[in-house]
């Protein structure tokens, strides 16, 4: 194994000369923090990460080399080293299996059976009626086509006229459409605006990732607080849907205040979410904001990188990380900084699909613990996998919601679909890997906008 160390002014230089030098396959061993030689106040600090990378000889098997002991034993040569006899014997074998390969392979003797002239007869006979059938079946599909298009050219053609009748808001003539015989149209859905039609405002909260059963009951109520002129005017639609919006989002504000009593929370989800980079970023806010005492605790130690990720953030805060591998070492550790006013805990991802694993952080991290749990989801995941993750975490109480990777998204209607359904909280969300910088506060107005508004307009707003 080849193992280096490297130094650089910050944590994140040094990672890049180590993803440099050794790849990204290599494992970071240790990390700690050194002074250099100055004078005074001017000696910096810089960061030395030792790392670790496999070396190409380990991944090759060794080779015997010709010869042996005096009792029969074969030696060994060094892996990185092939005794001369050894190299010219593979060449042979290699000039040997390139002419095997490059010879063409011999046919295979087959015998081609008699068969009945009569069979083949037949054979063609019934060829020739399946392709028969087949054109005739795709020409009355094509008159099928043909026809359920003029059905839906005309039923456009009606909703058209009905809708510039409601615009000028004056009283219509009947226009009589005169309906195919076959397969009437499909009825499109009522609205308050023009009594036909997909009502623009379900449409457009569903252009924002709603689903269709919270778009329709959201535009309800929007729907009751306009005029007609308002719901034909797009800005009008945008602002009463994000008031509405507003209105329905829950939040809890900050996870603890100067004055409370402590608060152990611990953030849960699957693989990927960002649990570790958004618990530095809470622990972060909690201390600047509102001067809170603040421990970590981990209990993912199954990844090496993990752990050190989080003891480099306690480091650089001037916090402590502490590393659990029992529920008994939670609570003594709990014990241990009973005068911290917060404790935050990060968890190893859980695959949704992994019920084990699942039930083991409920051992650690259960109704008995005294925790708060907070789902992590990534705002770019399909709302049927929140639902998923959502229905796997359950097993642990979930006191919140906390969405991550806002700026991947393009569009947030994730951070309504699950909350309304759920009927929970959100935390905070998270719109980039920037410690503590890229952390937003669940404000339901800033909530809203998100969801309808432009997340670019949007974040230039909240930072």
């Amino acid at each position: 194994m080849l193992v280096k160390k490297f130094e650089a002014d910050t944590m994140a230089a040094a990672l890049k000369q180590v993803k440099d030098t050794l790849g990204a396959e290599a494992l970071i061993l240790s990390t700690r923090t050194l002074r250099k030689k100055g004078l005074g106040v001017l000696g910096r600090q810089t960061i030395e990460v030792t790392a670790a990378v496999e070396s190409p000889s380990m991944r090759r098997p060794s080779t015997p080399a010709r010869g042996g002991y005096g009792d029969g034993r074969p030696t060994t040569a060094p892996r990185s080293v092939l005794p001369a006899n050894r190299v010219e014997t593979l060449e042979d074998e290699i000039v040997s299996l390139s002419s095997r390969r490059s010879a063409p392979p011999e046919p295979l003797a087959t015998a081609e059976p008699a068969v009945d002239p009569r069979l083949n007869e037949e054979l063609r006979q019934l060829r020739a009626q399946v392709e028969s059938q087949s054109i005739s079946q795709l020409k009355a599909e094509i008159e099928q086509l043909k026809e359920l298009m003029t059905q839906l050219t005309q039923a456009q053609a009606q909703v058209q006229v009905q809708h510039d009748s409601a615009v000028a808001e004056s009283p219509a003539p009947a226009v009589e459409v005169r309906k195919a015989p076959v397969r009437p149209a499909p009825t499109p859905l009522r609205t308050a605006a023009t009594g036909v039609g997909c009502d623009p405002l379900v449409a457009l909260l569903q252009e924002r990732g709603i689903d269709a059963g919270s778009a329709t009951t959201i535009a309800g109520y929007a729907n009751a607080l306009m005029t007609p002129q308002q719901r034909l005017d797009l800005h009008q639609q945008r602002k009463f849907l994000s008031t509405t919006l507003a209105s329905l989002v829950q939040s809890k504000g900050a996870l603890w205040q100067p004055g409370q009593a402590q608060k152990k929370i611990s953030l849960i989800g699957a693989t990927g979410v960002g649990k570790t980079t958004t618990i530095a970023k809470l622990a972060a806010q909690a201390m600047t904001e509102n001067g809170a005492r603040v421990a970590l605790v981990t209990i993912d130690t199954y990844r090496i990188a993990a752990v050190e990720q989080l003891k480099v953030y306690g480091e650089i805060m001037g916090i402590p990380v502490d590393v659990v591998f029992s529920p008994e070492q939670l609570q003594e550790s709990f014990r241990r900084h009973r005068d911290k006013d917060l404790i935050l805990i990060d968890t190893a991802g859980r695959s949704p699909k992994d019920g084990e694993r699942i039930d083991e952080l409920n051992s650690f991290l259960g109704a008995h613990s005294g925790v708060e749990n907070c789902l992590v989801l990534a705002a770019p995941t399909a709302d049927n996998l929140q639902q998923k993750s959502f229905d796997a975490f359950s097993k642990l109480p979930i006191s919140r919601l906390i969405f991550t990777k806002l700026d991947e998204a393009d569009q947030c209607g994730s951070l309504i679909n699950l909350p309304l359904k759920t009927n929970l909280p959100i935390c905070c969300l998270t719109n980039g890997q920037k410690v503590p910088e890229d952390l937003l506060s669940a404000d339901p107005q800033l909530v809203a906008e998100l969801v309808m508004g432009r997340l670019e307009d949007t974040r230039r707003i909240a930072v």
